[in-house]
């Protein structure tokens, strides 16, 4: 079963959330700043600073490169299929030996402040913990919260202009009751793949 990328617009906030709770058919909804460059012009500059960005050239086009066939292959998952929403590409992986396993990766080009933009629209969460990817500051955050049923929301700073969005999505498995985990693991595969080139 496949489970579209959504995207909503909502003004002034960046944050992902999943509507629906019914076990396998969740679709996930990313709440984004009204999708003009100066709807987060007035960023505070909050969050931590990318000491050594990315090149992001190839995600801000295709998001499934995001992930190596090769590191795809370690973290258990399937083939992407690519996407594009109103705020830019998104590429939606399953897990190859269970479709209700997805984990979503959008690059959040609607914004333009990075991870600051979703620092400084915490106060719309159910949950905010900040933390480190790899290296790169990182947030978990989602306008509700999920987690207890599969489904966790990543944002990574890879430039200080551009955050990546994980969402996973999980109903099966161990990651259905610790969907978090599997979030960290993608999003050090990630940034693993853009060093790479």
């Amino acid at each position: 079963m496949r489970r579209p990328l959504v995207l909503v617009f909502a003004a002034a906030a960046l944050v992902a959330g999943c509507s629906g709770t019914k076990s396998g058919t969740a679709e996930p909804s990313y709440t984004t700043g009204a999708g003009s460059p100066s709807a987060s012009s007035g960023s505070s500059g909050s969050a931590p600073k990318v000491s050594n960005p990315l090149k992001t050239t190839s995600i801000e086009s295709n998001a499934c490169s995001a992930l190596s066939a090769g590191k795809r292959s370690e973290l258990g998952l399937g083939e992407g299929e690519q996407g594009t929403t109103s705020a830019g590409p998104g590429c939606s992986i399953f897990a190859a030996d269970d479709k209700l396993n997805q984990i979503d990766i959008s690059p959040v080009l609607a914004n333009k402040n990075g991870l600051s933009d979703v620092y400084d629209t915490k106060a719309n969460n159910e949950y905010f913990e900040p933390t480190e990817v790899g290296g790169y500051p990182a947030v978990y955050a989602a306008s509700l919260d999920h987690r207890k049923n599969g489904k966790c929301g990543l944002f990574v700073g890879v430039t200080d202009q551009l955050a990546v969005n994980i969402l996973v999505q999980y109903d099966n498995g161990p990651g259905a009751s610790d969907p978090c985990p599997v979030a960290l693991k993608v999003g050090e595969a990630m940034i693993e793949t853009l060093k790479e080139g």
